[in-house]
């Protein structure tokens, strides 16, 4: 027996608030931009109150371009364009995350296998980070598969879809991807808010550099931007029964609903170049550096510490989504007063390791010649003449904070003082890119309570 799907889903391409009322059932809804500012490159939205909010909701975008052979980086594709992302309810923030990329992306590569994501996640965002290794020799090749091909400094690449100025492909950037990671654990019940709104804010780039590379040479800054005036918000919702949604809203009126998530946010540093040393010479302290990351009185489950070029230039295929390891490290933390390692991590074994549980036992999918931050001399690996762009361009360090209670509230470490990092670094200066200055970002990932009463919304830490 064939099923007409048009009596399940509301299908078309027509712009639309209005849902169908299929108690249910899942309900895509696209809606055009409230408001758009060229100026500014922000673009804010107005969710429908329709039932559940889920974590399929995605934006769809567009680029265009006053040049050609341009194409989105291959590690975390058009995501890289989104400068910032907030979402507020009822006038109270519920997540304001810059740089959301540059956090997803260890998630991306850990949580997904590569078939996840070759078959799903690279016809959506555009990554295309895959690697072969040569059984005779060894030799590690950076995207190999495919039939059409580019080249980059002389490397073939698999051509995603290239942005000119006849348009570009469609990408499609999931709001679990840009900072609203709680939705996989939760969907949200928009239709809770009656008066009160939910708004999503979107900026992107105005350095095309930070997201799209070309097939020679480097981009220019202004090459590229986002097609403010395409852009959808494809929302997806739960649809419940009437009468099951005026029973919840009824008991607003003496009890709020509660809603606890753990959010992230951005707290940014700066590590200076190092100095010191000799072309040839053993390692020599480049860095020492502490931050205190002011996040009293509040519960934290997890801090990711990214390391970001400061140099804007890049004519990598990562463009500038990378975090550029720094040499041999010694780090430790300072949690509440006392030291959270019983001595330094210097080992980049350990190290990893200790990312791994900020992965929640995770690993990455990347090989080690580009995560490890250790330092062995690039021209001793066996790599290909493509490999050698993706040489320690993905180098990450995290910590779990979680104390292995279960749920939000609890499961964390409530911090009663800033957190102390004390981060050193050793290099041979001949490597210039390992002892250069980095933007230092720290991601910190925290408890939140959102209520939502009658006609009131809040939000607590």
């Amino acid at each position: 027996m064939s099923v007409d799907l048009n009596n399940y889903f509301k299908l078309g391409l027509d712009s639309t608030n209005q849902a169908t009322q299929q108690a249910g059932l899942i309900n895509t809804i696209r809606t055009p931009a409230d408001t758009t500012s060229a100026a500014l490159n922000r673009v804010t939205f107005k969710v429908p109150k329709t039932g559940m909010l889920t974590a399929d909701s995605h934006f769809n975008i567009r680029f265009t371009s006053t040049g050609t052979g341009h194409n989105v980086n291959l590690i975390s594709g058009a995501l890289g364009a989104v400068k910032r992302m907030r979402i507020t309810m009822g006038n109270k923030v519920l997540t304001d995350i810059e740089r959301p990329s540059l956090h997803i992306i260890p998630h991306l590569y850990s949580r997904n296998t590569l078939t996840q994501l070759s078959d799903y996640h690279k016809h959506f965002i555009g990554c295309n980070y895959l690697l072969d290794t040569q059984f005779n020799d060894g030799t590690n090749t950076l995207n190999p598969y495919g039939s059409v091909g580019f080249t980059n400094a002389g490397a073939l690449y698999q051509r995603q879809g290239e942005i000119g100025s006849g348009g570009s492909p469609t990408y499609s950037l999931p709001l679990r991807l840009l900072g609203a990671d709680f939705l996989n654990a939760a969907s949200m019940p928009v239709f809770l808010l009656q008066n009160q709104e939910m708004i999503i804010e979107l900026e992107f780039s105005a350095d095309a550099r930070d997201y799209v590379f070309i097939a020679a040479g480097a981009a220019s800054a202004t090459s590229t931007s986002v097609d403010l005036n395409n852009i959808e918000l494809v929302s997806t919702h739960i649809m419940l029964p009437d009468e099951v949604e005026q029973q919840q809203i009824q008991s607003l009126r003496t009890q709020p609903a509660q809603y606890p998530l753990i959010d992230t946010y951005l707290i940014r540093g700066v590590l200076p170049a190092g100095t010191g040393g000799q072309i040839g010479t053993p390692a020599t302290v480049v860095r020492n550096e502490l931050y205190r990351l002011n996040v009293q009185n509040r519960e934290v489950h997890k801090m990711l510490c990214v390391f970001k070029p400061l140099d804007g230039t890049s004519n990598t295929v990562f463009a500038n989504q990378r975090s550029l390891a720094c040499g041999d490290e010694n780090i430790q933390l300072k949690i509440n007063g006392l030291n959270y390692f019983e001595r330094p991590l210097t080992n980049s074994a350990v190290i990893y390791q200790v990312f791994k549980d900020y992965l929640d036992g995770m690993g990455l999918k990347f090989p080690v010649e580009s995560c490890n931050g250790g330092s062995f001399v690039s021209q001793d690996q066996v790599v290909s003449t493509q490999f050698v762009q993706a040489l320690k361009q993905q180098h990450y360090v995290g910590f779990d904070f979680k104390n292995g209670n279960q749920g939000v509230f609890g499961a964390g470490t409530i911090m009663k003082n800033a957190i102390e990092l004390e981060y050193e670094s050793l290099s041979d200066d001949s490597r210039v890119t390992e002892s250069g200055a980095r933007d230092m970002f720290f991601y910190v990932s925290v408890s939140k309570m959102l209520s939502i009463g009658n006609n009131v919304v809040s939000v607590s830490f």
